[in-house]
């Protein structure tokens, strides 16, 4: 079984992201070159954890099955023993448990003095994934949300989760490196109130369920930073530590 997040395989991942580069494309035909992954081109009919947990496996990646306190099932994985990395199905449209459309990764982190001007830098350069703070920038995350409205290729999400591999360190050497000059929460906190405004309109009786895909994918997209904030308070989660170099 071939091994993608070897140090080897870094080394080529990092080489395509030298100098700011996306790796979008050229990382698609460095997996498909090195089969990487078998059958890439098979497409798998949603993002269950059942249909992901065996791309996670082939790709040589340790994960587990775990669950929130408040019953939020996810994948939970570290990549070449570095990044702490959450695989949520989301936009579930079978009891909202099964059959899931979309998928929330996201990498959480703590420790550092996070300066939401080094964030929103990150955020605005690169357009895979998006940057952000919570809990008034006491941690920084990054976070992807893939759809799979009419299938997925298999080779598409080891392309995607390379991809988030890579641009998941990036941030964390940029904000590791960074200091903090004003305490900000951002677009995380609109996000947050978005989502909360939306469960007291249904707390009042007012239906707000998502009627069609785009509908649940958007539900989602809002709930990002919510759900950061139920990991990051969530003992059994896990998490990556920062240590600052810059101490100025």
């Amino acid at each position: 079984m071939a091994k993608l997040f070897t140090k080897s395989a870094l080394g080529i991942l990092a080489a395509i992201t030298a100098g700011g580069t996306m790796i979008g494309s050229a990382v698609a035909q460095t997996s498909s070159s090195a089969n990487l992954i078998s059958n890439p081109r098979v497409s798998v009919p949603n993002f269950d954890i059942e249909t992901i947990t065996p791309i996670l496996s082939e790709l040589g990646i340790v994960h587990t099955v775990n669950q929130t306190s408040n019953g939020m099932r996810y994948v939970s994985a570290n990549i070449a023993g570095e990044i702490n990395v959450k695989f949520l199905p989301s936009a579930c449209l079978t009891a909202g448990r099964s059959d899931c459309i979309g998928l929330a990764t996201m990498a959480h982190y703590e420790g550092g003095s996070f300066n939401p001007q080094t964030v929103s830098a990150f955020n605005q350069k690169y357009q895979f994934i998006s940057a952000g703070v919570v809990e008034n920038g006491k941690y920084a995350f990054v976070s992807r949300y893939d759809i799979a409205d009419y299938g997925m290729p298999r080779g598409n999400i080891a392309s995607s989760v390379a991809n988030f591999y890579v641009l998941a360190s990036k941030f964390r050497d940029e904000v590791s490196t960074s200091s903090r000059t004003v305490s900000l929460d951002g677009y995380a906190d609109d996000l947050s109130a978005s989502v909360l405004n939306s469960h007291a309109l249904e707390a009042m009786g007012v239906t707000a369920a998502p009627k069609t895909n785009l509908d649940h994918h958007l539900a989602n997209f809002e709930a990002t930073a919510e759900i950061v904030k139920i990991f990051v308070k969530d003992p059994t989660s896990s998490k990556n530590k920062i240590v600052n170099i810059n101490t100025k």
